[in-house]
């Protein structure tokens, strides 16, 4: 029997488990498949492959010609810079953290007081093309909030709470996002003992599915099964071999990162999950960072990168809540883009920064030529920096950038320009040129996208168009830009050559201002770029006025 004699239906049925790259090659075969390769299911197949995403539940109530329609014209806005609607949500309260995951803003709120320590959330439900959103505020709590995570498809915010001098406990809790009150589904909160003279400094909380990941600055690195009511993972501090900062590749499998190595590393972690103990995890492999000179330390790496959403359930389950509902698609966790920042110091200056980015899938893979010790793949810098992007000072002020799949965002500051209209609430004379004129630089934000894929469609037919169907006839800043060879001879033992090109969108906010580099906060999720100007005070605390949000 020819293929083509069967029902449309099933040859559909059957070009649905070809990638989408087949389907694209299936096309010239003769006319009768490449008509079927027009319809909409093959369409949003095909589209969805190049774009790095999944599909979504089945259940979903978008039709297949709905999501189709929504993904080309999310990904036309953020390839062109151009999002049809701006809406503005004043802010008000000191706010020492906040978090975007989906749709879903936590602005951290202060309690009244010196200490202007974080006394509870303030949640907005973002407005998009469907519904105008919503906002609502969570009890106050009874001991500050130091860090936060969320994830809204399980209706879950995570609190860290304690850690203050004096402090006897780190706590965990889990409660829902909706409410306040304790989440259904948690098994309790999770107390770390601590004993300190003095604050803890910094935590790093990671939400993946039912696994928790915390690092609490100077004294240990947890994963927790707030489900289970399981630790999976419990490392004290190494002062001589600390853990910087860590992500989740996928449920099963994380990353550590070391910057007290000669070379620093990224150690790559398989979770055991053994039932009937705290399970630990397997070293897979070891990813060599750059190398620095004798005279020179790596003080610092900071890492970012936000799972997307439902990670485990989105492909069999359809939520839709006050809260949150199901996206038809999200990314693909190997399509993701983890951006690291190290800071270099000279005894006690700091004398460089730079940014690296990488896609999560480089480190999923480990390259052919990698020497295996002992069940652990060494892979030394030359074998996979040329699949980094770097560019030294990318993030600017802006390192609470915030990724989205393979997209994040730059920010940069232009040439001063005098300020000529009447003063702001926050004026005062730090800014002022020698005449005593207050100085202003205009921003320059890009959006970045490291999808190969979309790369490789603009290197063969210009960035002036992309394969989603939405074409703009007027001159726009999209461009391909190269990776940077990262030389610092008084740092770097060898230059660090990133080979990794990715898309840059200039994207123009009008009247964006700032004095300086923390005056803004640029953000952006699946369907949304976000803006929040902050007045920063002197004792560093920071007041949020408002908040700028595009989508199309």
């Amino acid at each position: 029997m020819h293929l083509l004699s069967l029902p449309t239906e099933i040859i559909t049925q059957i070009f649905l488990n070809l990638t989408w790259k087949d389907i694209l090659k299936s096309k010239s075969v003769c006319k009768a498949v490449y008509e079927l390769s027009q319809s909409t299911a093959l369409q949003y197949h095909v589209l969805l492959g190049i774009a790095g995403y999944r599909d979504g539940p089945s259940n979903h109530p978008m039709s297949k010609s709905q999501r189709l329609g929504l993904l080309r014209r999310l990904e036309s806005s953020f390839n062109y810079g151009d999002f049809s609607q701006k809406e503005r949500i004043p802010l008000s309260g000191y706010t020492p953290t906040y978090q975007l995951q989906s749709g879903i803003f936590l602005q951290g709120r202060h309690a009244l007081g010196p200490n202007y320590r974080t006394s509870g959330v303030n949640v907005f439900r973002l407005p998009d093309n469907r519904d105008g959103g919503v906002s609502w505020k969570l009890p106050d709590l009874v001991r500050p909030i130091r860090d936060l995570d969320v994830d809204p498809i399980q209706d879950l915010l995570v609190l860290i709470e304690g850690g203050l001098l004096g402090s006897t406990a780190i706590e965990t809790s889990f409660v829902s996002l909706t409410t306040g009150d304790p989440h259904p589904l948690s098994s309790g909160s999770y107390t770390m003992p601590i004993s300190t003279t003095r604050n803890v400094a910094s935590f790093t909380t990671i939400v993946m599915g039912s696994l928790m990941g915390l690092l609490v600055s100077d004294l240990r690195f947890i994963i927790y099964d707030w489900k289970k009511g399981k630790t999976e993972v419990d490392l004290p501090f190494d002062n001589i071999d600390p853990v910087n900062s860590f992500f989740f590749l996928d449920q099963s499998h994380f990353g550590l990162i070391r910057g007290g190595r000669r070379p620093a590393q990224i150690e790559i972690h398989k979770l055991k999950y053994n039932e009937e103990i705290s399970s630990g995890s397997d070293l897979t492999a070891v990813y060599h960072l750059l190398a620095v000179k004798d005279n020179i330390t790596v003080g610092e790496i900071t890492c970012r990168s936000d799972p997307p959403p439902n990670v485990n359930d989105i492909s069999t389950s359809y939520t839709d809540n006050q809260v949150y509902s199901t996206p038809p698609f999200i990314p693909r966790l190997e399509d993701r883009v983890l951006i690291l920042e190290m800071m270099f110091w000279r005894s006690v200056d700091l004398i460089a920064t730079c940014v690296i980015a990488v896609r999560a899938e480089t480190l999923m893979k480990i390259p052919e030529k990698s020497i295996c010790v002992d069940g652990v793949y060494v892979v030394t810098a030359d074998l996979w920096m040329d699949e980094t992007h770097m560019q030294p000072s990318m993030i600017g002020g802006n390192w609470a950038c915030f990724v989205y799949g393979s997209r994040f965002v730059t920010l940069s500051f232009l040439d001063p320009i005098n300020f000529t209209g009447e003063p702001d609430d926050d004026d005062d004379d730090d800014d002022d040129d020698d005449n005593g004129q207050k100085l202003f630089w205009p921003v320059e934000i890009f959006i970045l996208d490291m999808n190969p894929r979309l790369v490789a469609w603009a290197e063969s037919k210009g960035c002036d168009e992309t394969p989603f169907g939405i074409n703009r006839t007027e001159t726009i800043d999209r461009r391909i830009r190269k990776s940077s060879e990262l030389v610092m001879h008084n740092i770097l033992q060898e230059p660090w050559h990133g080979g990794c090109p990715a898309i840059a969108t200039r994207f123009i906010a009008e009247g964006v201002t700032a004095r300086a580099a923390d005056d803004f906060a640029v953000m952006l999720d699946g369907e949304r770029l976000i803006i929040v100007k902050l007045k920063v005070n002197a004792d560093h605390t920071r007041l949020p006025l408002y908040m700028d949000i595009y989508h199309s």
